[in-house]
């Protein structure tokens, strides 16, 4: 049953990143975004993939995630641009 959730997660706003952190799986969190800030550690312990309307596809892509969590139609260019490399 594990292994039907998310082991690799790239948060591209920072909640899931808090809130993950909060529920003990920091451990599934593969990149965050730069506007990170709680908690702490985040910063200093996962790789900053994108700003809060721009992201480095190339590096999200390496980190090879199996969820990538956005915010809204703001983000829409980011998810398009994923959805397009599969």
């Amino acid at each position: 049953m594990k292994d039907r959730y998310p082991k690799r997660i790239v948060c591209l706003t920072e909640e899931p990143t808090e809130t993950l952190y909060l529920l003990g799986e920091q451990h599934r969190i593969a990149g965050i975004t730069t506007f990170t800030v709680r908690p702490s550690q985040a910063r200093k312990e996962k790789p900053v993939v994108s700003a809060f309307t721009s992201a480095n596809i190339d590096k999200i892509l390496e980190l090879k995630p199996d969820l990538v969590v956005g915010f809204s139609d703001i983000q829409a260019e980011i998810a398009a641009a994923l959805i397009k490399q599969g």
